[in-house]
């Protein structure tokens, strides 16, 4: 463990703020850019190879998907939030054992997921708003999903740990290789072999599987100071324990995610049979859901790389809270909104000024669909830059340990405020309204995190 004691690991204390930070967190950037791809890539893909049909099945699936990636998170997170703790406190035995716990609830928490989405599957895409002629496309893509999901758990989930090790290029280049290896296997399945929506999910899981080789290779290497150890790998309580209160609250986001994306495709469905004539080819909630789905993935596309470096920070805020350097967590704090406020609004100017031309390659053939996803975009993302107040501060909590604090905070935008505005707009405004309730939720999260965030400031000497 001596190598631990390197200067790649003591530079989180001593090294300069801006420059740490951009080294963690550009490339944590791409990591989740290469997330992104996943979805974007399948709905253009499926859009250009499949039509619009595909794209409402791919989305129907959304909520279940959000759910897998919140359990690699809540792990992947939650272990990575201790493990970078015990680092900055130089126990390195119980952080082999951490590392080796996470790795184990992974894969538990993938067959977990398997079995329940195979009882659970169809009636939950019914009950998501799934028609007749929506139900066999997404059941075809969500069942391939599910035979890969040990693959989507385990790649996300330990590639926190090697950036905390001090190798955030190495994580990168993990998950590039398996974004890339998506793409071209999109390509190969959808345009030129033609197997349609199971060509996507085929695709989605071959990639996954080809970034967890490489990323597991990592943890058995020569030269890697914490290896994935069978003698650590036995669930030991205490750490489990530990590790899934620190990791509720950054999984709750994509949990509260599942649980909004499953109310928003029903109220899709049934108030996009009110407010929009049917087509040829989808019926009105299809259209809406189809809208969405479009939508859905190029916000993403704009949030997951905040996401990132938000996330990059952590371990630099968690080593220096750990060892007491509270004016270098200040720092990187700042220099965190910075950066964030500064990506955001250009992201949302670019969303409001070009929608149409944002929203036309997923569906070429359809300008009636075109129409609609402009139409909700610029709705759907008026506050989104002001999302960086509330997950900033999410993020601080987190990288203390502050567990009840962070929940609390990602369930205000997710949860506490845009469920009810979900469940109610709709009554008065019906399908605009359904898209009005996530920037109303934006800034009243927004507002709560900072007031959060400035009171605990005071109270850090």
């Amino acid at each position: 463990m001596s190598t631990l004691n390197s200067q790649r690991l003591n530079s989180f204390g001593t090294a300069s703020i801006p420059r740490l930070v951009l080294q963690f967190s550009v490339p944590a950037i791409i990591s989740m850019l290469v997330n992104a791809l996943y979805n974007i890539v399948d709905r253009f893909f499926v859009g250009q190879g499949v039509g619009s049909l595909g794209i409402a099945g791919i989305t129907l699936c959304f909520p279940i998907c959000l759910f897998i990636m919140a359990m690699s998170m809540m792990i992947g997170v939650g272990g990575n939030t201790l493990f970078a703790i015990r680092l900055g406190q130089k126990k390195y035995i119980q952080a082999s054992i951490i590392l080796n716990n996470s790795f184990s609830l992974l894969i538990l928490m993938a067959v977990c997921t398997f079995a329940l989405g195979e009882i659970f599957m169809v009636p939950l895409l019914k009950l998501f708003g799934a028609s007749e002629q929506t139900l066999p496309v997404a059941s075809s893509y969500m069942r391939i999903l599910l035979f890969g999901a040990v693959f989507q758990t385990i790649a996300p989930g330990m590639n926190h740990f090697i950036r905390s090790m001090g190798h955030p290029k190495t994580a990168m280049f993990r998950e590039v290789i398996g974004a890339v290896s998506n793409i071209i296997l999109d390509w190969l399945f959808i345009m030129k072999f033609h197997w349609g929506i199971e060509g996507a999910a085929w695709a989605t899981i071959s990639s996954q599987l080809i970034a967890s080789a490489l990323i597991t290779q990592f943890f058995v290497k020569k030269d890697t100071p914490i290896k994935i150890r069978w003698r650590h790998m036995k669930l030991r309580l205490p750490y489990v324990r530990k590790i899934i209160i620190l990791g509720i609250p950054p999984s709750l986001m994509q949990l509260c995610n599942s649980l909004m994306n499953a109310i928003l495709a029903w109220s899709l469905t049934t108030y996009g049979n009110i407010s929009l004539h049917d087509t040829g080819v989808l019926s009105g909630g299809d259209m809406a859901i189809s809208a969405f789905g479009i939508v859905n993935s190029i916000a993403s596309f704009i949030l997951l790389p905040l996401l990132g470096f938000v996330h990059g920070t952590q371990p630099i805020i968690g080593y220096n809270y750990g060892a007491r350097l509270n004016t270098r967590v200040k720092a990187t704090l700042k220099f965190t909104f910075i950066y964030a406020f500064g990506f955001m609004i250009v992201a949302w100017a670019l969303m409001m000024w070009q929608a149409e031309a944002l929203v036309a390659p997923f569906a070429p053939n359809d300008l009636k669909l075109q129409e609609t996803a402009a139409w909700a975009m610029r709705i759907f993302g008026a506050a989104f830059f002001m999302i960086p107040l509330g997950l900033v501060s999410g993020s601080f909590f987190q990288g203390t340990g502050k567990a009840l604090r962070s929940m609390f905070l990602n369930a205000c935008r997710q949860v506490i405020l845009l469920i009810p505005f979900l469940l109610v707009l709709p009554r008065f405004l019906e399908l605009k309204g359904v898209f009005m309730a996530q920037p109303i939720a934006d800034v009243g999260a927004a507002f709560i995190g900072l007031a959060m965030l400035l009171h605990e400031l005071k109270k850090l000497k």
